[in-house]
C-alpha cells in the first residue's frame, strides 16, 4: 500500500483501508506514475533494506523526501511530509490509534533527513507510545550523525541508527551508526555498526538493533515503594527518604534481576508517604507521582488500574491480590450480661408486667375477701408473696375464694414453666457460651456498629472508594477513618474497629503479629473480597527497561518462585516476631500451646458465677441503702417528745434511742 499522507485524517484512512481500497484514491494513480520511471536513489534502497532485514514487520512511516515514493516497495507504509504542523498530528494520530486500528506491533520511521524538533518530539512522544519503535536517519555527516544519535531526546529510544553516505571515485559508501545506550563508562556511546555499497551490499549480519537493556554495566537505579508486607519490607534511615530494604517479596524478585540485568539500586519512600491517587490537575501524587515525574526508574508493588495506566507503563500483573477488612473476632459476652441474656428484651418486659399485675390481683382478692371477715393483706405483702411463688416459694397464706385458688393454681404452673426456661438457658449459656456472627461482608460492616477506615497512606483502594458510583462504596467512603497500619490494627484488636485493606497484607499481618504459638488468634479476616486487582512493578512512560524487568519477573512468576518466597517470608515474620517477645511471654505460649485440652468438660470458676455474685452485692447493696434512708428518715419525721412506730418495725420510746419490734399480722 503507497500513500502519500500529510494530515492525521490522511493517516487514518491509510491505516484502516485495504491495499486494493487504497488504489482508488484519487491521488494514488498519480504519484505511482510520477514515479514508474525515476531512477531509485541509493539512500531509499539502503533505507528499504534496513528495514526489510531487521523490522520486517512493522509498518514504515517515511518521513521526508519525495523521492522516496517508488512503486517498488511492496512493504505497507505510510509517507509523511514533514513539514508544519500537519506533520506533527499525524505522528500524534499514529502514536494514539496505531494498535487499535493496524495488525503491526512496531513502527519504522525511514527519515530523509534529521528531524525538525516538532517531528522529533511527536515521534518521541512517550504519553502516547503503544508499540515498539525503530528510527533510522539520514544524517550529512558523521558529527551531525553522532549530535543525533546522543541527543538527550532519544535517551528513552532503544532502536535509533543514523546513515551517513561517504564518497569514493569506486563509489559511495554508506555508513551505518548506532548509539549504545548503556555503557560502561556511563554515558551512551557513539559506534559504527555496518557499511553498504551498491556493489557489495551490506559488510556484516550483525544485529542493527541488539538488545540495549540487557546489561546497565552497573548503574544504579532507584526505586520507590512504601512499607506492605509480604511485598515490601524495610528499615528507615533517619532524615532521609532511602531506606534499608528487608526480606520481601519484591525485594526477593529485585535482586534477581539486579543481577541479571547488572544493576545497582537504591529505594526511597515518596516524600508525601502515600501510594498515590490522582489529583484535580490529572497528575498523581505519592509512589505513582515519583514514577510519572521521573524521580524514580521504577516503584515495587502496585496495583495495577486503568487510571494509573494512562500516566505510568506497567509490568504483567505478578501476584492477585483482592481488598477484604480485619476485625476482632466476635466475643463471648462478659459473664455477669448472661444473666439477663437468656431472654429477650421483650421477655423480661412481659415477665415484670406478669409478676407486677399479680401482685395486683392478689392484693384485691384479698381486699374482697375481707368485706367478708377476712383479714386484709398490705400490697407490699402481696407483691413478696406472688414473687415468692415465682421463685416457687411457698405461700404462708392462701385465700379461700374459689377464684383466688384458680389463679393462684394457674400462676404456679406459669411460674414453674418460666423459670425452667431461664434456669436451663442460664446453665446452658455458662457451660457453652454463645458467640455473636462474625461480620464477612461489607453490608454486615456497614450495619454494625463498629467503625472502620483505611490506610492513611491513599493508595488504589482510596481511589476506589472516592470516585465509585457504587451507593455502597459511596456511603462507606463517608464514614472513613484513615490511620497508619500499626494504629489501624492497634483499634482492631480492642475490638472496636474494622480496617479495610489488601487480603494478603491483613493476613499476613495477623498471622505473624497477631497469632500465638498454638495458632490462635483474636483477629478475623472477612471472607469476602472486592476489587479484585493484580499487582505491578511501575516505570515511567516509555521506559525501555521495563520489557526486559518483565521478562525476568515472569520468569519467576512461571518458576513458582513467588509462591515459594512468600511462604519462606511468613516463617522468616513469625521467627522475627517471636524474637521480639521476652522470655516470659514465649514460656506462656509454649505452655499454652502444650497444655491438654480439657475433653469438652466445662469447670465452672469464679468467672461464670460474676452475675451471680453481682446480684449478691446489688442486693446487699440496696437493701443497705434503703435502710439508712429508712432511719434517717424516720429520725427527721419524728416530731420531739413523741413516740411513735415508723413502717411498723421501728419504736421510738425516747428521744436518740431506738427499739425494734416485731410487727403484728391484722
Amino acid at each position: 500500500m503507497l500513500v502519500h499522507s500529510t494530515t492525521a485524517a490522511d493517516v487514518a484512512l491509510t491505516l484502516m483501508v485495504s491495499a486494493a481500497v487504497a488504489r482508488e484514491l484519487p491521488f494514488y494513480h498519480e504519484l505511482t506514475n510520477a514515479t514508474a520511471d525515476r531512477t531509485v536513489p541509493e539512500q531509499a534502497m539502503l533505507l528499504d533494506l534496513l528495514a526489510k532485514t531487521y523490522t520486517s514487520k512493522c509498518l514504515r512511516v517515511v518521513v521526508g523526501d519525495t523521492g522516496l515514493w517508488i512503486r517498488s516497495w511492496k512493504h505497507s507504509h505510510v509517507s509523511i511530509n514533514p513539514d508544519g504542523s500537519q506533520a506533527k498530528q499525524a505522528v500524534d494520530f499514529m502514536n494514539r490509534h496505531m494498535e487499535k486500528v493496524t495488525v503491526y506491533a512496531c513502527v519504522t520511521y525511514l527519515m530523509t533527513q534529521i528531524p525538525g524538533p516538532q517531528v522529533l518530539m511527536a515521534t518521541t512522544d512517550l504519553a502516547n507510545k503503544q508499540v515498539t519503535r525503530y528510527f533510522i536517519v539520514r544524517a550529512s555527516s558523521i558529527s551531525h550523525a553522532q549530535d543525533f544519535l546522543l541527543d538527550e531526546r532519544l535517551r528513552n529510544e532503544e532502536h535509533v541508527a543514523a546513515i551517513v553516505r561517504k564518497e569514493r571515485q569506486s563509489g559511495n559508501i554508506w555508513q551505518v551508526f548506532t548509539r549504545q545506550l548503556l555503557h560502561p563508562t556511563g554515558s551512551p556511546e557513539f559506534q559504527l555498526k555496518n557499511r553498504w555499497s551498491l556493489a557489495r551490499g551490506l559488510g556484516n549480519t550483525e544485529e542493527l538493533f541488539p538488545e540495549q537493556m540487557g546489561n546497565f554495566y552497573g548503574a544504579e537505579l532507584t526505586g520507590v515503594t512504601l512499607d506492605f508486607r509480604p511485598f515490601t519490607d524495610y528499615e528507615t534511615v533517619p532524615g532521609s527518604r532511602v531506606v534499608k530494604p528487608k526480606p520481601s517479596l519484591d525485594v526477593f524478585i529485585l535482586d534477581v534481576i539486579a543481577r541479571k540485568l547488572n544493576f545497582t539500586y537504591k529505594l526511597e519512600v515518596p516524600e508525601d508517604g502515600l501510594w498515590g491517587f490522582l489529583k484535580d490537575d490529572g497528575h498523581w501524587v505519592g509512589v505513582v507521582g515519583d514514577v510519572e515525574f521521573r524521580r524514580a526508574n521504577f516503584s515495587l508493588v502496585l496495583s495495577v488500574t486503568l487510571e494509573r495506566r494512562i500516566s505510568v507503563d506497567f509490568t504483567r500483573s505478578y501476584y492477585r491480590d483482592p481488598l477484604s477488612f480485619v476485625t476482632a473476632k466476635s466475643r463471648p459476652q462478659p459473664p455477669w450480661l448472661k444473666l439477663i441474656t437468656p431472654f429477650t428484651t421483650q421477655v423480661w418486659l412481659l415477665g415484670v408486667a406478669s409478676v407486677a399485675l399479680a401482685a395486683v390481683l392478689y392484693y384485691f382478692i384479698f381486699r374482697i375477701q375481707s368485706t367478708f371477715g377476712s383479714f386484709t393483706l398490705p400490697p407490699s405483702r402481696a407483691f413478696m408473696h406472688i414473687f415468692g411463688a415465682f421463685l416457687s416459694q411457698s405461700l404462708f397464706v392462701m385465700p379461700w375464694f374459689s377464684a383466688g385458688k384458680l389463679f393462684l393454681g394457674f400462676w404456679f404452673v406459669y411460674s414453674l414453666l418460666v423459670t425452667t426456661y431461664y434456669k436451663t438457658s442460664l446453665m446452658a449459656t455458662l457451660a457453652v457460651p454463645s458467640i455473636p456472627p462474625t461480620i464477612d461482608t461489607l453490608e454486615q460492616l456497614f450495619r454494625s456498629n463498629l467503625k472502620f477506615g483505611m490506610i492513611d497512606a491513599k493508595g488504589s483502594e482510596y481511589q476506589l472508594f472516592s470516585t465509585s458510583n457504587v451507593s455502597l462504596y459511596q456511603k462507606m467512603f463517608q464514614k472513613m477513618s484513615f490511620y497508619s497500619s500499626d494504629e489501624s490494627m492497634r483499634l482492631v484488636a480492642e475490638g472496636k474497629y474494622a480496617y479495610v485493606y489488601f487480603k494478603s497484607n491483613l493476613e499476613t499481618i495477623v498471622s505473624t503479629q497477631y497469632t500465638s504459638i498454638s495458632g490462635k488468634t483474636d483477629l478475623h479476616v472477612a471472607t469476602e473480597e472486592f476489587f479484585p486487582g493484580g499487582y505491578g512493578w511501575a516505570f515511567p512512560k516509555g521506559a525501555p527497561y521495563r520489557r526486559t524487568f518483565d521478562d525476568i519477573m515472569w520468569r519467576c512468576v512461571q518458576g513458582g518462585l513467588i509462591d515459594m518466597w512468600v511462604r519462606d517470608l511468613y516463617s522468616i515474620y513469625l521467627n522475627e516476631n517471636l524474637q521480639q517477645k521476652t522470655p516470659r511471654e514465649r514460656k506462656a505460649e509454649k505452655e499454652a500451646a502444650l497444655s491438654k485440652n480439657n475433653d469438652g468438660l466445662v469447670v465452672l470458676n469464679l468467672n461464670h458465677f460474676q452475675g451471680a455474685f453481682l446480684t449478691l452485692f446489688l442486693g446487699s447493696g440496696a437493701g443497705i441503702l434503703l435502710l439508712l434512708m429508712e432511719c434517717v428518715g424516720a429520725k427527721l419525721l419524728r416530731p420531739a417528745g413523741s413516740s411513735r412506730q415508723v413502717s411498723g418495725c421501728l419504736r421510738y420510746d425516747e428521744p436518740g434511742n431506738i427499739k425494734y419490734s416485731m410487727m403484728k399480722s391484722t
